[in-house]
């Protein structure tokens, strides 16, 4: 006598199948020899990886980034709270230019990232700040 397997449950078997599969080939590539390369560094040790000398320019600029984006995210105003203290004068000059005529939150905000975020943007310190 012949048993009939639902197709659900065929269906759960062969996607365990493939995912188990998967993690199996996925390990024998990455485990190798179980031996480090020389200069090879694990993914978590590079995450947590700080930099010793940051560029102070990057430093002033994330932290105006995190000034601004938490009073935005607050129910501030763009304009507002991009204040002096928070990032150079320049730049909150800048935004106050690219704000004139910016009708609505939307438009606020790309004035925002055209000033501060954006490839080439007058307030984003060189190379080393992109995303």
């Amino acid at each position: 006598m012949r048993t009939t397997i639902p197709l659900g449950v065929m269906v759960k078997r062969r996607a365990a199948f493939l995912l188990l599969a998967t993690l199996a080939a996925l390990q024998m590539v990455g485990c190798g020899d179980g031996k480090k390369a020389v200069g090879h560094s694990d993914i978590s040790a590079q995450v947590l990886k700080i930099d010793p000398n940051p560029d102070p320019a990057v430093v002033k600029w994330a932290g105006c980034l995190d000034t601004v984006t938490s009073c935005v995210q607050a129910g501030g105003d763009v304009g507002a709270c991009a204040t002096a203290e928070a990032c150079e004068a320049r730049c909150v000059d800048a935004l106050q230019t690219a704000l004139k005529g910016a009708s609505g939150r939307e438009a606020q905000l790309d004035a925002f990232e055209t000033v501060f975020i954006r490839p080439g943007a007058v307030c984003r310190p060189g190379d080393r700040a992109a995303p």
